[in-house]
């Protein structure tokens, strides 16, 4: 009977085992297969995952918007990902902004973070962003990409190429729907292979438009090889980069080497390729080696030939012998100093002897009072009057 009944339970103790292990291998078939379909679904090749973060290797990210429109789409070696996916750290990044279904910038850099799902991108270390609808290169150490905004804001060490322009600045904001590029701080351009220097501490560039805008004061400098032969100062200035000319406003103090002339006015055209100068409004032209001024109420500067041309209201002075010329009209040859003046002349000289002359054109040299005043009518006399001491 005992041994009956040990046989019993020894039967019933393999029973229940075997049940024990045909669960357990039920239980981890059954994990098995789950854990390989979540593995299906959660990872892909080059994909690694702990318990907090998500690791990419050698992917390719994008981002739409509500639209289902494409905003970016870039290539990282590795981007590794916070806990709740809004956020991602990525290294060697290559890719394209894009708007409307366009690509506006093709970018690349060492490093970058993608914030709040996407809506920002911050890039550093050697980035380079070029648009390619305007051959517009910008380079620098940080920039920061706003989908929402259009706007790729610059820093550290900012460097704008193209072929008409280079320029460096502090700060810079790109906005890519106008096209428009906003510098600010320590900025200094130069165009036309170098030979035009610009200073200033904002500008704006309109990249499509070939136009550069100071709003500030601003130093601008044309040089001849090495050497410079003007130089501008201004509160304002356009470029007109494609026109090779600036309009220039604002307390202008223009000043050229050769010949040696300074320009003061408040508005001026200044075409920096071939030297000339066009003022509309009143301007006052010295020739400061031998002290003599011009003034009128419009001028045309030609410095490549060392001529000047004023009209309306023209008045000329030597300070070296206190001599006057007043006229409707006068040619200038700036080096030799030699003038031709017409309409409504007046001469006054103020050294032995004092005189007065009058006519209707005048010839000769300001600097050492050899001016004669003619009549263009032989039947009118040149009026002569003597001042005696």
């Amino acid at each position: 009977m005992n041994q009956h009944h040990q046989l019993k339970q020894k039967h019933y103790l393999s029973l229940n085992w075997l049940r024990v292990v045909i669960l357990v291998l039920l239980f981890s078939l059954v994990a098995c297969k789950s854990g390989k379909q979540a593995s299906e679904n959660l990872e892909t090749p080059g994909e690694t995952r702990d318990e907090t973060n998500l690791k990419l290797q050698n992917a390719t990210l994008e981002q739409s918007n509500a639209e289902g429109e494409l905003l970016w789409k870039i290539q990282v070696d590795e981007a590794k990902y916070s806990p709740d996916r809004k956020k991602a750290n990525l290294t060697a990044v290559k890719g394209n902004i894009l708007q409307d279904g366009e690509v506006v910038l093709r970018v690349k850099s060492d490093y970058g973070v993608i914030n709040r799902d996407g809506a920002e991108i911050f890039l550093r270390d050697n980035v380079v962003a070029v648009d390619p609808r305007n051959k517009a290169v910008l380079r620098s150490q940080e920039v920061e990409w706003q989908p929402d905004a259009s706007l790729l804001t610059v820093r550290k060490n900012v460097r704008g190429s193209h072929p008409q322009l280079e320029v460096s600045a502090e700060e810079g904001k790109y906005n890519t729907r106008e096209q428009k590029l906003e510098l600010t701080g320590k900025i200094e351009a130069t165009a036309e292979e170098k030979q035009l220097q610009l200073k200033t501490e904002h500008l704006i560039w309109e990249v499509p438009k070939q136009t550069i805008i100071g709003d500030r004061l601003l130093t601008m400098i044309k040089f001849q090889d090495k050497t410079i032969i003007d130089r501008l100062v201004a509160n304002r200035a356009r470029v007109l980069l494609d026109k090779k000319h600036v309009i220039v406003q604002e307390n202008i103090e223009y000043k050229s080497l050769k010949p040696p002339l300074q320009v003061a006015t408040n508005e001026i055209i200044w075409h920096y390729q071939t030297r000339q100068v066009y003022a509309n409004k009143p301007v006052q032209l010295i020739q400061y080696e031998q002290n003599v001024t011009v003034t009128g109420n419009q001028a045309h500067v030609n410095l490549a030939e060392n001529m000047a041309y004023l009209t309306g209201g023209v008045k000329g002075i030597s300070q070296t012998n206190d001599s006057k010329l007043y006229s409707n009209n006068l040619t200038w040859n700036i080096l030799a100093q030699t003038i031709e003046a017409y309409g409504n002349v007046i001469y006054e000289q103020n050294q032995n002897p004092k005189l007065n002359l009058t006519g209707e054109k005048a010839v000769g040299t300001l600097v050492d009072n050899n001016i004669v005043v003619t009549n263009s009518n032989q039947q009118e006399r040149v009026v002569t009057e003597i001042f005696p001491e």
